[in-house]
């Protein structure tokens, strides 16, 4: 779809919002949203799965929207974008990495460098691993990586790589500072919290450079997440049920859809200028599934 959902639907509904009465008073899922209903897209990373759900309108309405998406502030869009690319992120990493096998790695600088001069300097770091996987046959190499500040706004690096090679040989390889890695991790937020905090690293860059500067940078063979779309997966009364009482229904609803997978969160969001609700759940894969 041309318009992104999150710019429309931005009302979190909780179950500690004093608003939220009031709110499903007014029914918003009792009226069919055209005669189309609802639209559930898929998104495969790893064993992360994302569904999203999100009304169809006519040709009429979606063109009234489509005007009303101009005035959302600037400030508001920086914020939508933001959210974007860390959602981006962590799902490239999901897509390719896992815990338990592949590596974080952490670059510092024994004194002040340019970003300039970082990232020639991470360039010949992976190009020496590159030649080493290849010279070894395994398997070509994999990356994301960040750059970011410490407290003092010394240049850093966060890098994301495929295993198998020893991790002290990984941290000699640096040869410009301390470097220090670690085998990815399942518990705690997993794969999710390592890039959330990865994204967080480079906020002041992105302040500095807006428009011109990239949240992180990545080999050319990382997979994309794979993506799908269903008109017929998710009814009207089934989205009625998960807004109504997300916390109890959606489990239920979405493991009974997605079989083999688990519900780890879900969101529902309402707009003031539809209406209707937006679904956003993550899923993971039961292991052995």
């Amino acid at each position: 779809m041309g318009w992104e959902f999150d710019g429309l639907f931005d009302g979190l509904v909780s179950d500690t919002d004093s608003l939220m009465a009031d709110y499903w008073k007014s029914e918003p899922t009792a009226i069919r949203v055209g005669a189309m209903g609802y639209r559930t897209k898929t998104i495969k990373a790893g064993t992360r799965l994302e569904a999203e759900v999100y009304p169809l309108f006519g040709r009429e309405k979606t063109a009234r929207l489509r005007k009303a998406k101009k005035h959302i502030t600037p400030e508001r869009q920086k914020s939508l974008n933001i959210r974007r690319s860390q959602r981006k992120l962590v799902l490239l990493i999901e897509a390719n990495f896992r815990a338990e096998r592949d590596v974080h790695v952490t670059l510092t600088y024994a004194h002040d460098v340019s970003l300039k001069q970082c990232k020639r300097d991470l360039n010949c770091f992976l190009r020496k691993i590159r030649r080493i996987r290849e010279e070894r046959g395994l398997p070509e190499l994999k990356y994301i990586y960040v750059i970011g500040h410490d407290e003092g706004h010394r240049i850093h690096a966060h890098v994301i790589m495929n295993g198998r090679i020893d991790r002290t040989e990984l941290e000699q390889i640096w040869g410009r500072g301390y470097a220090n890695c670690l085998i990815l991790q399942s518990y705690g937020n997993g794969l999710q919290g390592i890039a959330n905090y990865l994204f967080k690293q480079n906020d002041r860059e992105r302040e500095l450079r807006r428009k011109t500067f990239r949240s992180w940078s990545g080999s050319r063979n990382l997979k994309k997440p794979k993506e799908h779309t269903s008109d017929t997966k998710m009814t009207n009364g089934k989205v009625k049920r998960i807004a109504r009482d997300f916390r109890n229904e959606a489990k239920e609803v979405m493991q009974k859809i997605y079989p083999g997978y688990s519900l780890e969160r879900c969101d529902v969001f309402y707009s003031d200028m539809v209406d209707g609700v937006y679904i956003r759940c993550v899923m993971r894969q039961w292991e052995g599934a």
